[in-house]
């Protein structure tokens, strides 16, 4: 049964993401072009930024920390999907069907691994200006923070039709706090099993971006030269593949050139494998930049393990900023901010003082967080959120409007 109100308290059906970072995702690269018909030719685009230098060294030296110290924990399991279909009336709407195809496509890719896909929900937003989606944009932020479920526990997977002629982009474990609203894989909708991008139908794009949610790199990363995708056997890359050649060697170094690795650039019918080394990269990331994906043991990565410029400020005082925007129709973000890692409940009353919603209740770490709510059912009127912090409550009055 819910609770009751206590006195000067407030709740919402809340799900956290940590504030976002200072440094943004990579615009795409400038030689893309935009793509005037969803199933015109095109080449495989990906747009998760690249890492640079300084955050690659920084994640060997976390990982090689993490394992010297014992603090890596057993990886595989079910990992939950929350599929966010956005779609221009009925472009871009997807079936139930073919959600559950795309799902069954990522399984089959990654078998062997020890990682699993579940679809834990689906929901559906029809928004033109969403439906036509860049990365790094204020439309992604405002997209993601409105429709994000809980990003530490779900893999959040967006189809909408993407500009520049791009397939998908996703987010590395390591560039922004686990709980960040911008985690997730963001995939074209016509690529999913029988959509209408040639040569990219089988639905094998998620399963390369979804390869970048759990931290491996292109397999062309680097060129020719150490330590390329820092993956010892996937053969160095000079180039991107864009076919599907008998063979194609472009380094020196022995080994011809991984074109069927689900990491390189190449068509879907092409893709056929991650290797044993990419699966060890796989577990060693995902225990400690994203410990609560699995209901691993809690293990924030160090902050020397991040760059500088990722690291957010730490909060000088605890303060709940309320709800924007205020009144809302479907969904605001409440807003609050953590000096030290505290216990966190956070709930919604309606004007009668029944609890109608409860929706943190964890430790959680120092920064500034977001969390969006929606109105869904809730009848039209005034509600309270009530924050609880170590003890202290601070209430702000919501106004859900139809």
């Amino acid at each position: 049964m819910p609770g009751r109100l206590p006195v000067s308290a407030l709740g919402s059906a809340l799900l956290l993401v940590a504030s976002f970072a200072t440094a943004g995702p990579a615009d795409p690269p400038a030689s893309l072009s935009e793509a005037a018909d969803v199933s015109g030719a095109r080449v495989r685009t990906c747009a998760t930024p690249e890492p640079t230098p300084e955050q690659a060294t920084a994640l060997r030296a976390a990982l090689l920390r993490a394992r010297e110290e014992g603090t890596t924990a057993s990886v595989g399991g079910t990992i939950q999907i929350a599929f966010h279909v956005i779609h221009d009336g009925d472009l871009g709407q997807l079936s139930d069907d073919q959600i559950q195809d795309q799902i069954r496509e990522l399984n089959r890719n990654f078998l062997g691994t020890g990682y699993r896909f579940s679809l834990a929900s689906v929901d559906r937003t029809d928004n033109q200006r969403w439906f036509r989606l860049l990365p790094g944009t204020g439309d992604e932020k405002h997209m993601k923070q409105a429709l994000a479920i809980d990003p530490a526990h779900r893999l959040n997977v967006y189809t909408a039709s993407l500009g520049h002629g791009l397939l998908g982009w996703a987010y590395f474990p390591f560039s922004l706090p686990e709980d960040h609203y911008l985690h997730g894989v963001v995939i074209h909708y016509g690529s999913l099993p029988g959509g209408p991008i040639e040569l990219y139908d089988l639905g094998r794009t998620l399963t390369h971006e979804a390869g970048h949610y759990l931290g491996l790199f292109h397999t062309f990363q680097g060129g020719c030269e150490e330590p390329g995708d820092y993956v010892a056997d996937t053969p160095a890359e000079a180039t991107p593949n864009f076919e599907c050649p008998a063979s194609r060697n472009t380094c020196p170094s022995p080994g011809d050139d991984p074109i069927h690795n689900y990491m390189d650039y190449s068509p879907d019918a092409c893709y056929t494998e991650f290797t044993g080394g990419q699966d060890a990269r796989m577990d060693a990331i995902v225990p400690v930049y994203r410990p609560s994906l699995l209901d691993a043991p809690l293990a924030f990565a160090p902050k020397e393990a991040l760059p500088a410029a990722l690291t957010p400020a730490v909060p000088r005082e605890l303060a709940f900023r309320g709800a924007w925007p205020n009144p809302f129709r479907e969904e605001t973000v409440l807003r609050f901010s953590l000096p030290r890692s505290a216990h966190v409940r956070l709930r919604i009353y309606d004007v009668s003082g029944q609890q109608v919603a409860n929706v943190v209740d964890a430790m959680m770490p120092a920064g500034d967080h977001s969390a969006p709510m929606r109105g869904g059912d809730l009848p039209t009127g005034l509600y309270f959120a009530s924050l609880r912090v170590d003890g202290r409550i601070f209430t702000r009055t919501l106004v859900h409007v139809r």
